[in-house]
């Protein structure tokens, strides 16, 4: 594991008013042929004694972009200051220089790496003083990362035990935002499809890809039109082989019991439809009307919460919320 330092320029300005408060770590979770995959462990430099709690957190970027450690949100490192609690936070393939399936395998083999004492041993090494209580845990992420967090639970691609997960505009129905063909009308206005972008773009990317290196970094906003590109031209997965468990409208179906909820959604997103959202909520409450589950709407674009911190008004709720579940206590 080796100091890192984050670039002022991937966060937001209420995040950089504490990350003076942290150190930051970079490690490989895993290896492909010789080449790293990266996670990044921020740890307050003022910790409680005793194991402490996990936040994991997934970033977005569409598939086709994104950097584990861009965009942390203010609150994350608010809540981990005032909980004790260490944030994780892994890269993984991106396409279109991969599968949709590589990144998932990417997800799986993280957790696995958590799962197997890998990543507390990693972590040890450098900070002798610091135990995580990788049962103590949140899960979070915003669209793509939203998406990762809610099939982590739903395949699941973890034993961990879940105490809440933190869903921010995920991607929810993944087989209408993919569909080039009979798209529904909330998608059509979505901006994904708001300019044609022919498949060529994404063809010149792969041909100028370095055959046989991995692709796990992009800055965010370098690469939104290859997501275009390739959704117009239905090439973004395979969905009549993966959309029965890798959409998580249809992954309900067969999940197993899910933990508290917090999922939230603008409705004037101009990426994701907040109606995805309310159609995977309605079939969550009926077949495990059981799960605790606040659904909060607001206003702005699609990353709204991007600069908020725990101060914020409309999270006084949702922060309630998560807290009543995450941390653990005893």
């Amino acid at each position: 594991m080796e100091r890192y330092t984050i670039d002022p320029a991937s966060q937001h300005p209420n995040a950089l008013r504490v990350f003076n408060k942290f150190s930051t770590f970079r490690t490989p979770y895993k290896l492909i042929d010789d080449q790293p995959i990266h996670a990044f462990l921020i740890v307050p430099d003022k910790l409680p004694s005793g194991p402490r709690p996990l936040l994991v957190r997934f970033h977005g970027g569409g598939w086709v972009e994104g950097e584990a450690e861009a965009s942390i949100r203010a609150f994350f490192l608010e809540l981990a200051l005032k909980h004790g609690a260490v944030i994780l936070t892994p890269d993984y393939r991106l396409r279109p220089e991969h599968q949709l399936t590589d990144g998932i395998e990417d997800i799986q083999s993280f957790w696995q790496w958590i799962e197997d004492g890998s990543a507390q041993r990693v972590l040890k090494a450098t900070l002798p003083n610091v135990t995580i209580d990788a049962r103590n845990l949140m899960v979070a992420g915003e669209s793509t990362g939203g998406y990762i967090a809610t099939v982590t639970a739903l395949l699941p691609l973890s034993s961990l035990p879940i105490k809440v997960l933190f869903l921010q505009y995920p991607t929810l129905n993944m087989t209408d935002v993919t569909r080039a063909e009979n798209i529904s009308e909330a998608m059509r206005r979505s901006g994904l499809w708001s300019e044609s972008v022919p498949y060529s773009e994404v063809e010149d990317c792969l041909a100028h890809a370095e055959k046989g290196t991995l692709r796990t970094r992009a800055n965010f906003g370098s690469r939104m039109r290859l997501l275009m590109g390739m959704l117009q031209a239905g090439k973004f997965w395979d969905e009549t082989r993966d959309a029965e468990w890798l959409c998580p409208l249809r992954a309900l179906d067969r999940a197993g019991a899910l933990p508290p909820i917090l999922l939230y959604h603008s409705k004037v997103d101009e990426v994701l439809p907040w109606q995805h959202t309310e159609e995977w909520v309605a079939k969550l409450r009926g077949v495990q009307p059981d799960v605790p589950l606040l659904l909060a709407y607001q206003q702005g674009d699609h990353v709204f919460d991007k600069d908020d911190n725990m101060e914020t008004p409309w999270l006084q709720g949702p922060l309630e919320f998560v807290q009543r579940y995450w941390p653990a206590s005893g």
